[in-house]
């Protein structure tokens, strides 16, 4: 009843009367948006290809006159060389002639003729013509001044026959005694600037400076508009241009004319003459080249006008027939995650067994996804820049989700699920590879990047079979997996996790006893110049010797003491040791030192008072700061680069070297040389895989050392190769100049005593 009355109301009718207004106003301002996005899309396209024409006839211009720079020039040579020699000092065309006949080169015969003409005007050609040339400005201008030039042409006929000439005075005791030259065949330059021709659009043309055409226009052009094509064309055109020439000897200009269209002119001065060599291209001729585009342009236009009208029309009955908004009920409501709009984690769970219960007989895809170094991006972007990267990361799993008939849910911070049904493991793996970008980033359609780590569990009728708290749980095993590899930022679970799992839960309750008992021990192992095969270093290296699990590797204690927080006080376990062998090796002046690199771990990037903490320890030493180098690990960098580049120049304002170690095994290793000032690039050892006897050259890894190598030579940076094993990679980083090597081809890492022992021998 009421609902009734409210449609009779006035309120209502002013409400379907704002609707219409803001519906169709929008529509307006759409299709205004659509027609001022298609004008500058055929703009942009038509300024695109005018440029391009631009460029090209630059490039034709400039390739003609190197190559009429480089033909004259030959010919200024021989006639400098000429004018010095006494068979043409004294004057006697015949035995100048002679001379020539002899002296110029005869691979040139078929396009010019050597001549010389007496101070009286009386011209012998090497071919035997004679003439008076007394009157020609060619011979009058070089008696009076013996610098070369270029003459006018004999005729204007342009026949097979036509010539032109290059000619230069010849002085004996500070007098003119004659004029030696060369009669030039015509098509000697009508080939060149014919070449610049193309199609019915660029057309090559000489002219000279007073803007008489030499080489005349072989299409209609503002500057050639008479049937004579040897005459002077438009002249307010022509002289535009001549002007312009004056001001500049080469370049090009837009001339314009109210009969003729706009046209693109590029010049250049032939060096030693007073001629110009150009290229013409009309913008009508240019501009058809987008006629296709434009037709397209409007047709999308159109399309998308229609479009609007279209959707606006049915928005507008669509608001009109439901005019009370949905809402969602609160049972809804507290479903859903209030950041990113996905399911939380607890309906997430209710969802699923939903799923596995109604079908029983399908197999699933369970992923756990966190994003990497979320603190980290927390404190150094902020919250709010967090949060959008949490909405990206959102908003992809959502798509995959719907495209997948899947279900997605956001957990506890940056933890997210999400799950899907699947025809077979290796399927939904490659699936999932896909979904990735260079198997680090999970990117969104738009192309937003999102670093992250993820675990995966199969389930299903193929599969083993448990409850969804212990699935997820199963994810986040196999994340932890994954967050050291930054190559592939997820692992998949299986029963060999658990395995290591119980294992480093049996590591984690020795560790305080080996902190106790001091089974942790440094060994040095040499960094070698490349140069001479000598010791200009060493990188300090922690092993654990376990009194109840034997010898510990590395790869099994570090990132287990990166999870659980002892990093910290394992590095400044390190540091101790290695200041204090420093130390005495500095007081013990007789023993000598180089300086010994620590490794920084990237955890301590996300503790601002690390650098106070490691300069007070340093300081309780005696030990010149140049002396030691910190190692900071490319992949620890990603979202902390700020962060790093502030502790790098911290350390660097102590003294301090630093390195990016593992260089070259993250995302963005060559924006990293100019965003951390390192002082040495230290390069993974997986380079060094790739190394062959035969085939090191052609290797792809190899090529990508090359071009680190030379751009950090260029940036006046070091560098370094680790893993070096054989003669065959020592020899192909000596002929690539990289600086300095570590590896077992030179020596293992080694303790105190046999370090102190390699010192001596190889310093």
């Amino acid at each position: 009843m009421w609902q009734n009355t409210f449609k009779r109301s006035r309120i209502f009718r002013r409400y379907k009367e704002w609707t219409a207004t803001i519906c169709f106003s929008l529509a307006a301002l759409i299709i205004a948006l659509i027609c001022a996005m298609g004008y500058l899309a055929y703009s942009g396209a038509l300024n695109y290809t005018r440029k391009l024409y631009a460029e090209t006839g630059h490039d034709l211009v400039e390739r003609h006159i190197d190559y009429l720079d480089g033909f004259l020039a030959e010919y200024f040579d021989d006639l400098r060389r000429f004018s010095q020699m006494p068979e043409l000092k004294n004057g006697n065309p015949q035995e100048a002639v002679e001379f020539l006949a002899n002296a110029a080169p005869k691979k040139r015969r078929t396009l010019e003729v050597p001549a010389f003409a007496s101070s009286d005007g009386h011209a012998i050609y090497a071919d035997g013509r004679e003439a008076d040339i007394s009157r020609e400005f060619f011979f009058t201008h070089a008696m009076r001044d013996d610098g070369e030039f270029v003459a006018e042409l004999y005729d204007v006929d342009l026949d097979d026959n036509d010539e032109f000439v290059i000619a230069k005075g010849v002085r004996a005791d500070g007098e003119s005694v004659g004029v030696v030259f060369y009669s030039m065949r015509f098509s000697s330059l009508v080939s060149p600037v014919s070449g610049m021709s193309i199609g019915d659009v660029f057309s090559g043309f000489v002219i000279t400076s007073q803007g008489e055409f030499i080489v005349p226009l072989k299409t209609d052009s503002i500057l050639n508009t008479d049937d004579d094509s040897f005459g002077r064309g438009n002249s307010d055109a022509m002289q535009n241009l001549v002007s312009r020439i004056a001001e500049n000897p080469r370049g090009y200009a837009v001339l314009r004319s109210r009969f003729f269209p706009d046209e693109f002119v590029e010049w250049a001065e032939i060096k030693g003459t007073d001629w110009i060599i150009a290229i013409s291209a009309p913008f009508s001729k240019i501009d058809l080249e987008v006629h296709d585009f434009k037709m397209r342009v409007i047709l999308v236009c159109g399309i998308l006008v229609v479009a609007t009208i279209i959707a606006s029309m049915l928005i507008f009955i669509s608001i009109m027939r439901r005019h009370f908004s949905h809402r969602l009920t609160l049972q809804q409501t507290k479903d859903i995650d209030e950041l990113t709009g996905l399911w939380t984690e607890a309906y997430f769970e209710e969802l699923a067994v939903k799923i596995f219960n109604e079908n029983p007989k399908s197999n699933y895809l369970i992923l756990g996804v966190d994003i990497r170094g979320f603190r980290i991006m927390q404190q150094t972007e902020g919250i709010h820049a967090a949060n959008e990267h949490l909405i990206k990361l959102s908003r992809r799993l959502d798509e995959i989700a719907r495209e997948k008939k899947g279900i997605a849910a956001r957990g506890h911070i940056d933890h997210f699920y999400l799950m899907y049904p699947i025809s077979d493991k290796e399927t939904a793996l490659r699936e999932l590879d896909s979904f990735l970008y260079n198997g680090n980033f999970l990117a969104g359609r738009l192309g937003e990047l999102v670093p992250t780590k993820a675990g995966i569990v199969f389930t299903g009728k193929d599969y083993e079979r448990d409850s969804i708290q212990n699935l997820i749980g199963k994810t986040s095993y196999a994340k932890h997996m994954s967050q050291d590899n930054l190559l592939r930022n997820y692992s998949v679970y299986d029963s060999n996790m658990e395995t290591r799992i119980l294992y480093e839960k049996r590591m984690e309750r020795f560790i305080p006893i080996a902190f106790a008992h001091n089974e942790f021990y440094v060994l040095y192992q040499p960094k070698i110049n490349l140069n001479d095969g000598k010791i200009v270093g060493a990188e300090a290296l922690v092993r654990w010797k376990s009194a109840e699990l034997g010898n510990v590797t590395p790869d099994n204690f570090i990132p287990l003491f990166e999870r659980n927080g002892y990093i910290n006080r394992l590095d400044f376990y390190v540091y101790k040791k290695v200041f204090e062998f420093m130390e005495t090796q500095i007081l013990k002046k007789e023993k000598k030192l180089v300086p010994i690199s620590v490794n920084m771990s990237r955890f301590h990037l996300n503790d601002e008072k690390f650098v106070l903490k490691f300069t007070n320890l340093f300081r309780e030493y005696s030990i010149p700061p140049q002396m030691v180098e910190v190692e900071i690990l490319e992949r620890s960098l990603g979202v902390a680069d700020d962060r790093a580049r502030e502790v790098a120049e911290k350390l660097h304002e102590i003294g301090f070297r630093v390195a990016i170690d593992d260089f070259g095994t993250g995302e963005s290793s060559l924006s990293l040389i100019s965003k951390v000032p390192a002082d040495i690039l230290k390069l993974d050892r997986k380079f060094m895989l790739g190394v062959q006897a035969a085939s090191s050259s052609s290797d792809d890894e190899l090529k990508v050392v090359r071009q680190i190598v030379e751009m950090a030579r260029q940036l006046g940076k070091e560098t370094i190769c680790e893993g070096v094993e054989t003669e065959q990679q020592v020899n192909f980083l000596r002929s690539i100049n990289c600086d300095y090597v570590q590896g077992f081809f030179y020596s293992k890492p080694l303790s105190e005593k046999d370090f102190i022992e390699y010192l001596e021998n190889h310093l």
